[in-house]
């Protein structure tokens, strides 16, 4: 299949000071309705490829997902079976080996229906739905998002999801071959975790862990992992997050060997500056958070903000917070300054309610940001010049 790709020159954002950064843009079409993007080698040339899950129509089970092949100097084309079907309402991915062939795969959570779904990938950037997927998770109502890690330590990676409507959370363990055995197990988590949960091992002691934001109750649940498929709260957690958590990137953003937590707000109304912002919280290195000193950094005119990442997006060495926004159809790039301050930068977007992703594409790998254009069925490119 042949794509179309559209190159825009230079795009600029201007920062409250006056400070400008500079973008390249490459926009590459997608299936419809991209909704999330990941980055990972999925053939084995040791280049960044993008994944894009396209959510596809709310009426059928048009879902699918996009595999394009990078060539590590920026350009990227389309896999052999790409897109491929991939059920109802794509919202989040997953890649890692889940069969232990070498070959990475992906683990897809299906928004609105019950189903996880496991793709096995052949090492040259083609997939095939693996034995017994899709899965059904047993979550109330529906899936969000997923992860995978290894809970139990048994050499197999499992995958974990949120069960909102009961405020938990369910680890799925995997058997090693690429099939999850369902159900899991739950665990209590603060009221709604509506979107997203992410993991890392937030004290340190080699154990994957937890992170759900929970929108009803303003907090996010930390849920420290035993090493034998078991989690509980980390000392604290639930902690505030800033009205209304939805999404959350996980980043080292003061350099001090300790993930910690970059939170954006179910938000549309501008009106309220003091809930349209975006948290930062840091990790102790034992698994409770605190608010960075400057948290929250306000959003401004950024109204939807639906995603966020961090990164190198300048390629100096310094981490940036990016935050897309899908109603305003802008993203907001937040640049750590050397006194320790973020300045934000204000950058026009296709937009939608897509997400945002930064990771170095290119050799020199320097982060760039990818959005996925929900509404232009199209990703963008930001290569930082």
């Amino acid at each position: 299949m042949r794509i179309a790709i559209k190159l825009a020159l230079f795009v600029a954002g201007v920062s409250q000071l006056g400070l400008s950064q500079h973008f390249r843009q490459l926009t590459i079409p997608t299936g419809p309705g991209p909704r999330w993007v990941a980055v990972a080698d999925v053939n084995h040339d040791h280049n960044p490829d993008i994944l894009v899950a396209n959510a596809g129509s709310e009426n059928d089970d048009s879902g699918s997902i996009t595999v394009l092949l990078g060539d590590g100097h920026g350009g990227f084309h389309p896999a052999a079976n790409s897109p491929f079907f991939a059920g109802h309402l794509p919202n989040d991915i997953a890649v890692a080996d889940m069969n232990g062939d070498g070959n990475l795969d992906l683990i897809v959570a299906n928004h609105q229906s019950p189903y996880l779904r496991v793709f096995l990938g052949d090492g040259h950037g083609s997939f095939r739905l693996a034995p017994g997927s899709p899965v059904n998770v047993h979550s109330n109502p529906h899936p969000h998002a997923v992860v995978v890690a290894d809970f139990d330590s048994d050499g197999k990676l499992d995958a974990a999801t949120e069960s909102w409507g009961n405020n938990q959370t369910e680890v799925l363990r995997g058997d090693g071959t690429g099939r999850l055995i369902s159900p899991g197990r739950f665990f209590a988590t603060g009221r709604r975790p509506y979107e997203r949960l992410r993991t890392a091992d937030f004290n340190h002691d080699g154990h994957p862990d937890l992170v759900t934001t929970n929108l009803d109750d303003d907090t996010v649940s930390v849920l420290l992992g035993d090493g034998h498929g078991g989690l509980r709260n980390a000392p604290g957690s639930p902690f505030r997050a800033g009205a209304k958590p939805w999404e959350l990137a996980i980043d080292d953003v003061n350099g001090d060997g300790s993930p910690d937590l970059i939170v954006i707000p179910y938000q549309r109304d501008i009106s309220r500056p003091s809930e349209n912002a975006v948290t930062v919280l840091l990790g102790d290195g034992n698994g409770s958070f605190h608010p960075m000193p400057g948290s929250p950094l306000p959003l401004g005119e950024c109204r939807g903000p639906n995603s966020v990442a961090a990164g190198d997006v300048a390629g100096d060495g310094t981490q940036s917070i990016v935050v897309s926004c899908a109603e305003s159809r802008t993203m907001q790039i937040y640049r750590r300054a050397k006194e320790g301050n973020f300045i934000p930068t204000t950058i026009p977007i296709a937009g939608g309610w897509g997400s945002v992703a930064v990771a170095p594409l290119m050799t020199d790998r320097r982060s760039a940001i990818i959005t996925a254009n929900y509404d232009a069925n199209s990703i963008t490119i930001y290569f930082s010049n």
